[in-house]
């Protein structure tokens, strides 16, 4: 099987209609579910995982790019495992132009939550500036941004649908 590399600024749709307990991700996205209801992520930037924002928007995979980027971010973004596009559960459906990860997914303004063990701080860091600071368990339970795990695409699928604020 051809590897499918992730590219950053690439809108990708995600299945919201598939079994949920398909971990091994066996069944495939045919082109007769494009008009059921995805949600939508766009690749950030890559690395050991993908980073990856998602939107608001639900809808059919034939939704045109713009109307999907302006619907908002549903939340923090996440690092995921490719293996939803890989596996074809997920699949690619569009590129921002000449897409930039400060100007397009306001790079600059990403934080994230880190936690090493349990002898250990947490740590808030800052993509813009790539600086970590050390925060408390209770600051970070009440803040917004995300921790520091890697989404499989079901439990990721999950999350969204449990997302209180979809907007189709």
């Amino acid at each position: 099987m051809k590897k499918i590399v992730a590219e950053h600024g690439s809108i990708f749709c995600i299945p919201l209609f598939m079994p949920k307990d398909d971990w091994k991700l066996k069944i495939k996205l045919s082109d007769n579910d494009l008009d059921k209801d995805f949600a939508f992520g766009r690749v950030i930037e890559t690395g050991s995982s993908v980073l990856v924002e998602i939107f608001k928007f639900i809808g059919s995979a034939h939704t045109d790019i713009n109307d999907i980027v302006n619907s908002g971010i549903m939340f923090s973004p996440v690092s995921i495992f490719w293996d939803g596009i890989e596996q074809k559960r997920w699949r690619i459906i569009g590129q921002t132009e000449n897409y930039d990860k400060v100007k397009n997914s306001n790079y600059n303004n990403l934080k994230m939550a880190f936690w090493n063990g349990a002898d250990e701080p947490f740590r808030l860091k800052d993509f813009g500036t790539g600086e970590e600071i050390v925060i408390t368990r209770e600051e970070f339970e009440i803040s917004q941004y995300s921790f520091s795990t890697v989404w499989h695409p079901i439990d990721l699928e999950n999350r969204i649908l449990d997302t209180p604020l979809l907007k189709k």
